[in-house]
């Protein structure tokens, strides 16, 4: 788990410095209160479920980033489409790292409103991070 854990975390830095423009710390935290996210499935060589969570403030900048919008004229559904994109490219970022002779099968992803805690399964990878004072979480979690 360690080994997917690191990969886990190169495949984000890659997706959110390059794409986002969002630069993250690793943090030692507990994944609750956060305001947004999405997650995808995926099958193949490994079956599970990746899930992206996000402050408001971090997924706002997301999309400012990404599509050269003001905040204020932002909307729920510039959020959305942020996301599941973000949580579509991570993906595919991890699982191709993981192992790139592998073929995977990606779901279509879907929005998160309010996500509120997340299971605590033993198999699953967790990751929080801190981007000025804003949280972005990773939840890996692996179907057997």
């Amino acid at each position: 788990m360690k080994e997917m854990k690191e990969t886990m975390r190169a495949a984000i830095f890659d997706v959110l410095e390059r794409m986002f423009y969002v630069f993250l710390e690793p943090v030692d935290d507990e994944f609750s209160g956060y305001d947004t996210g999405a997650a995808i499935q995926f099958s193949g060589a490994l079956k599970g479920e990746l899930k992206i969570l996000a402050s408001e403030g971090l997924a706002e900048s997301m999309v400012q980033n990404l599509l050269g919008i003001e905040q204020k004229k932002i909307n729920e559904q510039d959020v959305e489409d942020c996301l599941k994109e973000a949580a579509n490219i991570v993906c595919g970022n991890f699982l191709g790292r993981l192992d790139q002779s592998k073929v995977f099968n990606l779901s279509v992803p879907s929005f998160l409103r309010r996500p509120g805690e997340t299971a605590k399964e033993s198999n699953a990878c967790r990751l929080c991070f801190d981007s000025d004072g804003e949280r972005f979480g990773v939840v890996l979690t692996l179907i057997e």
